[in-house]
């Protein structure tokens, strides 16, 4: 099983005007191969950054998602877990290499807990962001996750109380930042949290992170990376889930020796050609949503902005432009490279403690 994933600096800056016509989700596929669920619409918005969630623009923005919700029978409140897809998109819900996205669900319901299929992308009009990460932003997706959070919260049958999220690479990123209040409070109630979140191999270093992240205490975190991973690099999440304690989070970070990107996937190791940006600056955000000065400065150096101001309108009136003159930039300053290793063959020896995790978090 050969495919290629591209983690972008860029996949911050994309505009929601690049939306393409919607496509029809695969959840439907993934209905049928369940033989259960209810295909549901809920509001949501597209952002370029969190300074559009912090200024109110992603307001401008509005789209209908669809997800995938399956409940125990009964009236409930039933707890319910939101599962979101990486940049391979919801088709990997359904796909013959990821088995774990699907066997997940049935020990789920014996519990009691329901589940929630989230598309992040089909309603934009894309299938996949592994080859252009600037089709749909990360804060499009955090945004996708609290309007889930709320849709769900509303749910007659839901207890609200006893909401989880989870995912893996791009899914790792939206199910971690939900736990940061500076987003959670710009877009729903700040009565409202999830309970409990498991990241699996998320982007730490590239992903503009707030350099003083304000974890919402509620939320209990256990972030699963492996050790190997040579492609979102455990370390950068390591420490910033120290900053996360070190200010009130309540969050685990397990490191897996030997394990790699996607080691939920039921293949074995292979080799990928995948463009990797470690050797240059990490990206986080300034509480207002700006980048921080070093990443900015050396896009300015290398690339063809004057300023930082000049930067910052390129991100708001033309991300393609402000896209095209990152890449420009890293390129010249000659900080990519090509080339990971993903898959593992994990997913059967992790499914015992990820069910026990949500066993003893949401029930």
């Amino acid at each position: 099983m050969k495919r290629i994933f591209i983690i972008l600096i860029c996949l911050l800056i994309a505009s929601p005007a690049f939306a393409g016509k919607p496509k029809k989700s695969p959840l439907y596929k993934l209905q049928k191969q369940l033989g259960n669920g209810e295909m549901v619409s809920l509001p949501s918005y597209s952002s370029t950054s969190f300074i559009g969630i912090h200024k109110g623009w992603y307001k401008e923005s509005p789209i209908t998602i669809e997800a995938l919700l399956t409940l125990p029978p009964g009236d409930g409140p039933f707890p319910v877990l939101v599962i979101t897809h990486s940049s391979g998109g919801p088709l990997e819900f359904a796909a013959d290499w990821l088995e774990f996205m699907r066997d997940q669900q049935k020990p789920l319901l014996d519990m009691g807990i329901g589940t929630f299929y989230l598309d992040n992308f089909s309603a934009r009009g894309v299938k996949d962001t592994y080859r252009d990460q600037s089709t749909v932003t990360l804060f499009s997706a955090y945004i996708d996750s609290f309007m889930a959070l709320e849709f769900l919260a509303n749910h007659p049958k839901v207890n609200k109380k006893k909401i989880g999220i989870t995912g893996y690479s791009r899914g790792g990123n939206n199910s971690l930042m939900i736990q940061e209040k500076k987003i959670r409070d710009a877009l729903v109630d700040k009565s409202l949290y999830f309970a409990a979140a498991q990241p699996r191999s998320p982007e730490c270093y590239a992903a503009a992170m707030f350099e003083n992240p304000t974890p919402i205490p509620e939320t209990k975190v256990w972030l699963v990376h492996g050790g190997a991973d040579d492609y979102t690099l455990p370390g950068p999440c390591v420490e910033y889930g120290k900053k996360v304690k070190a200010n009130g989070g309540d969050i685990k970070i397990d490191i897996r020796e030997g394990w790699y990107h996607l080691f939920t996937g039921n293949y074995e190791p292979e080799k990928s050609p995948a463009l990797i940006f470690h050797r240059c600056p990490p990206v986080y955000s300034k509480d207002n949503g700006q980048w921080d000065d070093e990443a900015v400065n050396y896009i300015i150096k290398h690339g063809p902005f004057e300023s930082r101001e000049d930067f910052e309108l390129a991100q708001k009136e033309d991300p393609r432009a402000a896209w095209k003159g990152m890449f420009k930039a890293m390129k010249k300053a000659k900080c990519i490279d090509k080339g990971v290793t993903e898959g593992g063959n994990h997913g059967k020896e992790f499914m015992p403690e990820y069910l026990k995790f949500w066993k003893d978090n949401l029930l």
